[in-house]
C-alpha cells in the first residue's frame, strides 16, 4: 500500500513527521489502510536506545564517508543533504 499510495501520488495528501535529527528524513504518519507503526522506523525496534544508537552511527559513517569529496563541489552540495546537513 505506500508503494501504491507513492504511486498513485496519494501520498502527497499525507501529512508528514518533522525530519529526523539523524538523517533529515521525514515520513508519512498517516497513510490509509497502513498501520501507522510500520511507518515510523524506530517503532519497529523493541529498543529504541538501540535504534538510537544504530542511527548515529550510521549517520556518523555517512558524515566520514562523504569528506572524501569535499573538494568535489557538487558532491559537497549532495552531502549537505544527508546527516548533519543544513
Amino acid at each position: 500500500r505506500v508503494v501504491g499510495a507513492i504511486l498513485d501520488g496519494s501520498i502527497n495528501k499525507a501529512t508528514f513527521s518533522r525530519p529526523d535529527q539523524y538523517f533529515q528524513l521525514s515520513f508519512p504518519t498517516t497513510l490509509p489502510g497502513v498501520d501507522s507503526n510500520v511507518l515510523d522506523p524506530s517503532l519497529a525496534w523493541k529498543d529504541l536506545g538501540a535504534f538510537q544508537q544504530t542511527c548515529r552511527k550510521l549517520s556518523g559513517l555517512y558524515k566520514v564517508n562523504f569528506l572524501k569529496f569535499e573538494t568535489d563541489d557538487f558532491m559537497k552540495n549532495v552531502a549537505t543533504f544527508g546527516p548533519g546537513g543544513n
